[in-house]
């Protein structure tokens, strides 16, 4: 992980988060350079600390700010490594009083630089469990997106007790496959074609979407990935399971996909070679994104098949494999004419963002 952007030690966060702010600040908006720095302590001990603290410093010009304020558009997204679950939320919560709106002044920004500074909390706006374990926070606003800060959630107390520690080993271990996500259909596609992504060299996750989708058009606004990506052991399919049987999953997920290609099976009954392959396991990847024009915060959850064996010669599974979907079934993904900035993280992986400009053609007589 690189060092703190703010130049903070730990402590600073809880006694003095404001301490570096005018020897960082001051040489960006001298040279007229806009910067966003995100950053958090790397250890936050849950017995003894009540809040995971973090710091924001924002350089911008006058235009940016305005068009971007800070309250209204940052999100924070954070990745529990243990179990690969992403949480996002907006940075800060919305003013704890109705102030009445006023309509945007078309006057233009005044020239020049700002600065803003601002502290969270990253449990209070993540609705963080508060256990042990690693995350990977990042903050978002529009088009941009920050270095993750990787933080320790720590005990004091060194009594384990091992009852509650072999409760949580089993489960880590019990199968537990969820559904596919989107399920298979229509415009929904885990069959690698030629205009899928390509992963470079130790990349996780690569994403490619249209860059315009016409909201009332007949065509899909497709967005493709491919991925390779850490397996959690209970989301490995056994070897064996059938639509009848298996516990935990396994046997939901095997029927929804027997189902979903159930025309493919019956036609290529003689030769069961030719019926679509099973899935050896999932991977969980979620997609946030955020409207230009309503600040809207989307957060879609995909879990998506793995097809070929997995790797098992490094510290864990591995799995490689691909998708396309339409973004227009997505939950308020057409709703209004705007730009979409997309990004997607599964475990230490991250993609984007993306931008995808939603329009409509114009009206005629």
């Amino acid at each position: 992980m690189s060092p703190s952007p703010l130049h903070l030690n730990d402590a600073d966060f809880w006694l003095n988060p404001q301490r570096t702010r005018s020897e960082i600040e001051r040489p960006l908006i001298r040279s007229n350079t806009e910067a966003l720095l995100f950053d958090a302590p790397s250890v936050v001990m849950i017995d003894t600390q009540d809040r995971a603290p973090a710091q924001v410093l924002r350089v911008a010009k006058n235009s940016t700010a305005r068009q971007w304020p800070f309250r209204e558009s940052a999100v924070l997204v954070a990745v529990d490594l243990e179990n690969n679950v992403v949480q996002a939320a907006a940075a800060l919560a919305p003013p704890g009083r109705t102030v009445m709106a006023l309509p945007p002044s078309s006057a233009p920004a005044q020239a020049g630089m700002s600065s803003q500074t601002f502290s969270l909390d990253l449990r209070e706006r993540l609705a963080l469990p508060w256990e042990r374990g690693r995350m990977l926070v990042r903050l978002l606003l529009a088009d941009q997106i920050t270095p993750a800060r990787l933080i320790e959630f720590k005990t004091v107390a060194t009594h384990v007790d091992p009852a509650a520690e072999a409760f949580k080993a089993e489960q880590r271990l019990k199968t537990r496959v969820p559904l596919l996500l989107p399920e298979p259909g229509p415009w929904v596609s885990y069959v690698r074609d030629d205009a899928m992504p390509i992963l470079a060299e130790g990349q996780g996750l690569a994403l490619k979407a249209q860059r315009l989708c016409v909201q009332d058009g007949d065509a899909p606004c497709l967005l493709r990935g491919s991925f390779r990506l850490p397996v959690l052991k209970r989301h490995i399919v056994p070897p064996g399971t059938s639509a009848g049987t298996g516990t935990s999953g396994a046997a939901e997920m095997r029927a929804q996909w027997i189902a979903a290609h159930a025309d493919a099976g019956r036609s290529a009954s003689s030769n069961a070679a030719q019926r679509p392959p099973m899935p050896t396991a999932v991977v969980p990847i979620t997609l946030v994104a955020q409207g230009s024009q309503d600040k809207a915060l989307m957060i879609w959850r995909l879990v998506l098949p793995v097809f070929e064996s997995l790797d098992f010669s490094g510290e864990r599974p591995m799995g490689g494999g691909h998708f396309a979907l339409d973004l227009r079934s997505l939950e308020g993904f057409g709703a209004q004419e705007q730009s979409w900035f997309i990004s997607g993280f599964s475990d230490h992986a991250v993609s984007g963002p993306l931008t995808v400009a939603v329009t409509r053609r114009p009206r005629t007589p």
